[in-house]
């Protein structure tokens, strides 16, 4: 028996090495690219440890961490620096930091008097059972500046998103759920502590968990679980009901299964299963994606300032001109600079800024930020471009649509499988649990 994966970014990658290490299957991994990873990419050079995408996961989730020692890389997983837990929103012209405790900027001059009375207001606000977006959810519960100054950075630093589009439910279902069930999120809180729950509820959130990567960065990982699997290169482009199983067609040859996984992006998948259903195909092209240029530069670290050994910045959304987002790699974990080196990464783009991805001049773009927010006046002495047209998808408000096209397309095809973060979270969290649930799936 024979089970295909296609797809070897980190959600086909894990999915194959936990199929070939758990079921008798003959497990094979077809990728296009000569490198697996997809965009969880990593590579060296001039003394600099380059991310192409995601730098670490949380380690608040059970599932990566149980894939990390069953395939035995416990003792290449790093922690991120302790002083680089402090975050940065430039807003109004300044850098905000972000108290590890978030009720702590109700009491500074973060918000303003107006935006503190919106915030109060939230228990008397209706209820709304029904999905919406981030930005209707925001303004109608807390206000416009909580959208503008916080929750919609956060959603561009997670999702390089737009909250105009993004779905509650899809994105942030555990806050709407916290709404639907008890009518307001601050009587929700209060009733979570009185439960004792909320040493729970905060143990998901992002300042409590501890950001964790490997030494050699995240590629480093998904390169060791690829040594574990078969793998052949080629471009699937089509995909055939067979008498038993399926014929995959790549643009060189055929291969044939007994069962498929697909972890490919959603236009991809689109392209492969349109001759197979041609409506499903069309529900996944709804699908869309943010551009996102990933612009590296390296820096002598002497007369730099003190913002480079914090982990980053967003920006208040009326404040991003192409820029959604700043990381300082050298700041948040060791192995990525020469000791007297830093290293910068500008998130240039994103869905509210999607032309800029695709800019000219992006390293000029990417000094012109850091002069502007954070005062890096130095010249850069290493400089790398990743632009991915296709970064990170984007989870509307027809996310649910999808999904549902999604198991139904199981159903009525027994024995094709469907992963990735295209679907199921955009995290590594997520695409490595979302590998768990299919092995459960298959067996």
């Amino acid at each position: 028996m024979k089970i295909v994966v296609v797809g070897g970014g980190i959600s086909g990658v894990s999915a194959a090495y936990l199929l070939r290490k758990h079921t008798k299957y003959d497990v094979v991994l077809v990728e296009k690219e000569k490198q697996t990873g997809g965009k969880a990419a990593t590579f060296k050079e001039e003394g600099y440890t380059i991310e192409t995408g995601p730098n670490g996961f949380l380690d608040n989730k059970e599932e990566i961490k149980r894939l990390i020692n069953d395939s035995g890389f416990d003792d290449n997983v790093i922690e991120s620096k302790d002083e680089s837990r402090s975050r940065y929103i430039f807003s109004n012209g300044r850098l905000y930091q972000l108290p590890e405790n978030p009720i702590k900027l109700f009491f500074s001059d973060f918000f303003s008097l107006k935006g503190l009375l919106e915030i109060f207001k939230e228990p008397f606000i209706e209820q709304y059972m029904q999905d919406e977006t981030l930005e209707q959810f925001v303004k109608r519960r807390l206000g416009k500046e909580m959208l503008d100054k916080l929750i919609g950075p956060m959603a561009c630093g997670v999702y390089a998103g737009n909250p105009k589009y993004m779905s509650m439910d899809a994105t942030f279902k555990k806050i709407k759920d916290i709404e639907r069930q008890y009518g307001s999120l601050i009587k929700g809180l209060i009733s979570m502590m009185k439960q004792k729950k909320a040493k729970a509820s905060s143990a998901s959130g992002p300042f409590s968990a501890k950001l964790m990567s490997f030494k050699n960065g995240v590629g480093s990982f998904v390169n060791h679980l690829a040594g574990n699997i078969n793998r052949m290169e080629g471009e699937v482009v089509n995909i055939a009901k067979q008498e038993k199983g399926y014929r995959i067609d790549t643009k060189r040859d055929s291969i044939y299964a007994d069962y498929v996984v697909f972890a490919a992006p959603a236009y991809a998948l689109s392209k492969i299963t349109e001759k197979l259903d041609n409506e499903f195909s069309r529900i996944l092209n709804m699908l869309e994606y943010a551009p996102l240029s990933v612009v590296s530069l390296g820096f002598d670290k002497k007369n730099m300032p003190e913002i480079v050994n914090s982990f980053g910045y967003l920006f208040n959304l009326n404040d991003i001109k192409d820029t959604i987002g700043v990381l300082f790699d050298s700041s948040i974990f060791d192995f990525r600079a020469p000791e007297d080196k830093v290293l910068v990464r500008v998130m240039i783009g994103g869905a509210i800024k999607k032309q800029s991805a695709f800019k000219n001049k992006i390293y000029g773009t990417a000094v012109q930020e850091l002069q502007r927010s954070a005062s890096i006046f130095n010249a850069f002495e290493y400089s790398h471009l990743k632009r991915h047209t296709f970064a990170i998808p984007q989870y509307g408000l027809n996310h649910k649509e999808i999904i549902d096209s999604i198991k139904e397309f199981e159903r009525r095809n027994r024995g094709i499988f469907i992963t990735g973060n295209a679907f199921y979270g955009v995290s590594l969290n997520d695409c490595v649990a979302a590998s768990y649930e299919l092995i459960s799936k298959v067996l």
